[in-house]
């Protein structure tokens, strides 16, 4: 005993990743996410490769302690996803198919979460133990992590902070979850691709803006500053409910390294509540392997 999976199921491709309980990666694998027919063929596909991955480390099943998953959507008791839109999915219990086909305990959670449990066993937020991760890319995500435990809510929306109700003059601008004024609306890659557009008639990704920001073109510079601050006071009302340690930030937005949390943290600096200020906004270091690294983490327990 002693061997783990850790998964990171997204809407087109599934991360795997062996490890030893050290936390060490043994061995590495993808398979395409096959959301045809329901999505009913995606666990089987899992539960395939991690058989793949132990052979191809001569490892017996009998070995594989645990399998975690993160799953982009929202998690009641460890165990079940109540909906997963990009999957097809409805309500759909996960551990217990995977516990029938491989033998070994099985543990879920939503993917933000999960990275953010990564990025606090082996990456930026390691050491600490309260945290919150912000997920900057298509949408904006987030989990949070209090006294080492992930706090998923009593209907596992726990720290969906791409919702918070941030920009009340935003009328006609709706997020995809169908309500207006959400901070991923605004600071979400689409989101700063629609500002832009808004602003100048010009179409741009979120790369693009951001380096036009960096050359100093002055609409660019004024959407960013809008994005950075939006995420300040976001992070701000975070602290005051949470006191976390630290915040990180991800997700392929976060590619625009230094540039981006220096603008959160003047404004989250500005706001917060005095007596709790401190708390410093780091750039996210595991990349896309924070998904596994928290499952790993998942399957390990305490």
């Amino acid at each position: 005993m002693g061997f783990v999976v850790g998964v990171d199921l997204g809407g087109t491709a599934t991360k795997l990743a062996l490890f030893d309980k050290t936390g060490k990666v043994l061995n590495i694998g993808q398979v395409e996410t096959r959301t045809a027919d329901g999505g009913e063929h995606i666990l089987a596909d899992i539960s395939s490769e991690v058989r793949s991955l132990l052979t191809r480390e001569g490892i017996a099943l009998q070995q594989l302690q645990g399998i975690g998953v993160g799953v982009p959507g929202p998690v009641m008791d460890g165990r079940t996803v109540i909906r997963c839109i990009n999957l097809g999915w409805g309500q759909t219990d996960v551990a217990s198919f995977l516990e029938q086909e491989l033998g070994c305990e099985c543990r879920i959670g939503n993917d933000a979460n999960v990275a953010a449990l990564g990025e606090a066993w082996k990456g930026a937020s390691r050491g600490t133990h309260s945290s919150v991760m912000i997920t900057l890319g298509t949408g904006v995500g987030g989990g949070v992590i209090i006294n080492d435990k992930i706090i998923a809510g009593f209907r596992g929306g726990g720290g969906e902070v791409g919702h918070f109700p941030i920009h009340p003059g935003a009328e006609g601008r709706l997020c995809g979850c169908g309500n207006a004024h959400c901070l991923e609306a605004f600071a979400s890659a689409n989101g700063v691709a629609a500002s832009y557009l808004s602003a100048t008639g010009q179409h741009l990704s979120c790369r693009e803006v951001f380096d036009a920001a960096k050359s100093g073109e002055g609409k660019a510079l004024a959407v960013v500053d809008e994005m950075q601050h939006l995420l300040g006071r976001a992070l701000a009302y975070l602290a005051s409910a949470l006191d976390p340690e630290v915040f990180v930030v991800g997700g392929g937005v976060s590619k625009a390294g230094h540039f981006l949390v220096e603008g959160i943290q003047k404004y989250y600096d500005k706001y917060v509540f005095p007596p709790i200020k401190g708390a410093k906004i780091l750039l996210a270091e595991l990349g896309n392997e924070a998904g596994v690294y928290g499952a790993a983490k998942l399957a390990l327990g305490d």
